[in-house]
Order: C-alpha cells, then sequence, then structure tokens
C-alpha cells in the first residue's frame, strides 16, 4: 500500500486527484463494436464474458501437423496463456486482428512467447487443412519477433477440431460466432482471451490494436504476478481493468483511502506537534 501511496502521490502531482475516475465492473455480455471494431450486426455474433469459466481440459484438437492434443497440455499452472479463435481462409478481420495482437506481444519488453506466456490460436474452420494450418502458422509467427523468437515455436499452438469440439471451446470462454453463407466467410468478435495457468477466464481484450502496456497486466495479473515487475505490481495494486475503455484505470476506492489515510496522518502528526511542542512554551509565557 505504500509503494501505492508514493505511485498515487507523483500522480496526484501531475494531473490531479480528482482527474482520476472510478472504473467500472465488467458486463455480463458485449455485443457490437468496441474499441473502434466496427463488426457485422448479426444474430449470434457476440462475447458473454464469463470470468472464471474454465476451459474443457479434456477436450481433443489437432495442431499443424495433424497430431493430436488435450487442451489440458497447454495450461502448466505456471504461465497464462492467450486464446484468440482465427482462421487461414478468413478474408480480412483475422488478418487484421492478428497483426495489432503480434505488434501488441511484440512490444511486450522482456516477455517472450514460450517463456512468461503462451499463446493458443484455435481455428474456426473445420475443414482447415495440415498445409494450411502450416501455412497460417509460418506466416504468424514469421511476423513475430522478425522469426527471431527462439521460443515461439514452443509457445504459441495453432490448433483445429471438428465443429463440435471448437464450439464447446468457444463456449466455454464466451466466443459465440455464425457462418454466413452469402458471404462465405465466419463471422465472429474480434477479441483475445487472457486465461490463468489453470485455464480459467481471467480477461477479454477487445480490438484490433493491442496495448503492450494492457497485455502485460493482463498476463500479469492472470499468473497473480507471477512473471511481474516492480512497477506491474504497484500498477496491479493502484489500477483496475476498465472494459468500457479497455484498458487499465486507477482505482478510485483505492485513491480515496489512500488519500484519507494520508490526510489523517498528517492531522495526527499536526496535532502530536501542535500539544508537544506550541502547548509547553505557551503554557511557559504564560507563568
Amino acid at each position: 500500500m505504500f509503494e501505492c501511496a508514493r505511485f498515487v502521490s507523483l500522480t496526484a502531482l501531475a494531473v490531479g486527484v480528482g482527474a482520476v475516475s472510478p472504473a467500472q465492473g465488467p458486463p455480463a455480455q458485449w455485443s457490437g463494436p468496441r474499441a473502434g471494431v466496427d463488426l457485422p450486426q448479426t444474430d449470434g455474433i457476440t462475447v458473454i464474458e464469463r470470468l472464471e469459466a474454465e476451459v474443457p481440459k479434456d477436450l481433443v484438437l489437432r495442431d499443424h501437423l495433424g497430431r493430436e492434443h488435450r487442451i489440458g497440455e497447454y495450461f502448466d499452472g505456471e504461465h497464462p496463456v492467450i486464446l484468440t479463435f482465427n482462421y487461414e481462409d478468413c478474408p480480412m478481420l483475422c488478418s487484421l486482428q492478428l497483426a495489432g495482437f503480434v505488434k501488441g506481444i511484440d512490444g511486450i519488453e522482456g516477455w517472450e512467447v514460450g517463456d512468461e506466456f503462451r499463446v493458443l490460436t484455435v481455428s474456426l474452420d473445420e475443414n482447415e487443412s495440415d498445409e494450411q494450418a502450416a501455412r497460417f502458422r509460418d506466416k504468424i509467427l514469421e511476423s513475430y519477433r522478425g522469426g527471431a523468437s527462439p521460443t515461439a515455436d514452443r509457445g504459441w499452438a495453432f490448433l483445429r477440431g471438428s465443429a463440435d469440439d471448437v464450439r464447446a471451446l468457444a463456449d466455454s470462454v464466451g466466443f459465440q460466432y455464425r457462418w454466413i453463407d452469402e458471404k462465405d466467410q465466419y463471422a465472429h468478435p474480434a477479441v483475445v482471451m487472457v486465461l490463468s495457468p489453470e485455464g480459467k477466464v481471467s480477461r477479454y481484450l477487445y480490438g484490433l490494436q493491442f496495448s503492450p502496456k494492457n497485455l502485460r497486466l493482463s498476463l500479469a495479473d492472470a499468473s497473480d504476478g507471477r512473471f511481474a515487475s516492480t512497477l506491474d505490481r504497484i500498477i496491479l495494486t493502484c489500477f483496475v481493468f476498465d472494459p468500457d475503455s479497455n484498458s487499465y484505470t486507477l482505482a478510485s476506492w483505492t485513491v480515496t483511502r489512500i488519500v484519507l489515510s494520508v490526510i489523517a496522518l498528517i492531522t495526527l502528526a499536526f496535532l502530536w506537534w501542535l500539544f508537544r511542542y506550541v502547548r509547553p512554551e505557551h503554557s511557559s509565557r504564560t507563568e
């Protein structure tokens, strides 16, 4: 709390305590555009936020080589996981979202896919072949760190499965999508889910651009600060995630408690000084 108080004091000097706005709680359901994302207004395309919901660990999907894996294999109790739903034949949205996502995780200094966190990209297309999956994977991994990350190969999995299995995984995290015949494509929200090392939903991040700061704090939060720096821990103490702004904001009640505590301490110190020094001097002069 003292670290938070120091941080808040510095922030207050810079921007004024009155500028802090209270953060909102997470909405139960999200549908339609958020963070500048213009999605088709189609029934069944939505995100029903299910914080703390757990993904089905026994679900079996295939990787880019056709090998089967249980979802539970990707949750080791230590590393947080980012889950995305995209597919190779997506005409536009998937490419835009993944480009923004890669740029975001590329900007997380000191954190590497495969070291501090993992990524699961699950295809919505049940007919995606091994060749398509491998091509898609190579393209995305080549764009991360310029293809120079030594750990991304084992830390970022591209998975596929039957329509029912993918739907089961998507439903577990509240990700809803639908095939549009007239457009010959899947319509789906632009969102990534941050999962805890145990496979529980910790955060939803919406949009086509992802702030490295928000990604890092969300991952640190999901892992209970396991890989967080001292600064990360201070920020997580003083800030809360505001889904309306899709970013972390100062927690108004925390700030209020700290300000009131500081005022109380200053008042007590002043009273102590008053009774300790001023009153005796006044008494001696009276005598």
